[in-house]
């Protein structure tokens, strides 16, 4: 596996399973992925409907949780890629493959984030996403 090619999977398992704070009135931790899923709900609401009232803040406020929490999936991904670069890569492919399985797993496996909008106030990735 190329180092190009473990930092995109990282990514994508990072961007998944990675709990980040939301910011503003609404709080939990939640992956990166769910920032997405309400910053394109909201997107498509302020296309239909129109950005009148607090839906612009709302979309803003989102927006800016996409940004920051993707950039730290990539920055993060980009690190861990840089730091197995060295290794031959069978290695590389394994380490990178047994991180991210851990790190699903245990998003499927315990309830490790708070969900702002959820039907619980804890859930597991399934929980967040579904």
């Amino acid at each position: 596996m190329s180092t190009r090619s473990t930092g995109w999977l990282l990514f994508a398992a990072f961007a998944l399973a990675l709990p980040f704070p939301a910011v503003g009135p609404f709080g939990g931790f939640v992956p990166a992925v769910h920032h997405v899923a309400l910053f394109a709900a909201t997107a498509a609401v302020a296309a239909v409907e129109g950005a009148a009232g607090p839906v612009r803040m709302i979309l803003v406020l989102f927006g800016v949780h996409v940004v920051a929490t993707v950039a730290l999936c990539a920055l993060a991904a980009w690190l861990v890629a840089r730091l197995l670069a060295p290794l031959p890569l069978r290695a590389r492919a394994a380490i990178a493959l047994g991180l991210c399985a851990a790190l699903i797993a245990a998003a499927l496996a315990f309830p490790l984030y708070e969900t702002p909008f959820g039907r619980e106030p804890t859930a597991n990735l399934l929980g967040v996403l579904g």
